[in-house]
């Protein structure tokens, strides 16, 4: 049976949360307890605990209880709180990321050693610190057009998708970049396997249908809008990659499989 009232004590043996915590909680206007009992001690109900519950978790997602005291309301209707876990979920993302392209680096860096070049370790770096620095939450208030936010939602089910399809961008550029500056020929192994998996990524995420393609490609024309560590990523990716898929395209007969 739930009891009517819990002190303190209970709520910190519920929560596993020290006293000073749930009391620090109540000072900074976070977790307010229910009332006071006839000898003043504060009491919590079953509302409170769910309240509670719901601090723990957001704590755990990363949220700091600055975010949970201004911009958590508890009453909020289902469209407020999908908006401010989609938030989270875009930071979180944009850390992910981070490690990822640190991963890609090495991936990279070893993939060159064991083919017998030398990888950039200043180009790298530079492209690590810029990567390090992405924010990927500008995406949320690029200017898409009405036709770009049509064909975007048509490809891409979820913001999982399009994240799926942000790291194999920036994985393949990095490369790119990478070879360039270790000096891969555009004709080796390394760069043929490279312009398969670009052109594949295009492949994929286009359909083949030039509508998209074009959509994407008013996206790469509005650079400035960028995060400046995409931005120079790309920059230094770009011309190798036209030369290689030059290069591929003319060497490739077209029924070849990519």
């Amino acid at each position: 049976m739930k009891k009517e009232r819990y002190y303190v004590s209970d709520i910190s043996n519920i929560s596993g949360l020290t006293k000073r915590t749930i009391q620090y909680y109540d000072n900074e206007g976070i977790l307010k307890p229910a009332g006071r009992d006839e000898h003043n001690r504060r009491y919590y109900t079953t509302k409170e605990l769910s309240i509670l519950e719901q601090i723990t978790f957001y704590r755990n997602l990363g949220f700091s209880l600055k975010q949970i005291k201004e911009e958590i309301n508890y009453n909020d209707q289902k469209e407020a709180l999908l908006n401010i876990l989609t938030k989270q979920e875009t930071h979180l993302y944009s850390q992910l990321e981070e490690i990822q392209g640190r991963v890609d680096a090495v991936s990279t860096s070893k993939r060159l050693i064991a083919e017998g070049y030398t990888p950039p370790w200043e180009l790298l770096s530079k492209i690590m610190k810029g990567l390090n620095k992405v924010d990927m939450s500008i995406w949320s208030t690029y200017p898409f057009s009405e036709t770009q936010l049509t064909i975007f939602e048509s490809i891409f089910d979820s913001q999982q998708q399009v994240f799926q399809f942000y790291h194999t961008f920036r994985k393949l550029a990095i490369k790119a970049a990478s070879y360039k500056g270790a000096g891969v020929p555009v004709n080796s192994k390394l760069a043929i396997e490279l312009a398969k998996e670009w052109l594949k990524m295009i492949e994929k995420v286009t359909k083949g249908k030039p509508e998209i393609l074009n959509s994407f490609l008013q996206v790469d024309a509005n650079r400035e809008r960028w995060n400046k560590g995409e931005k120079d990523l790309l920059e230094e990716a770009e011309p190798y990659l036209e030369e290689l898929l030059k290069s591929y395209m003319k060497n490739t007969p077209l029924d070849k499989n990519i």
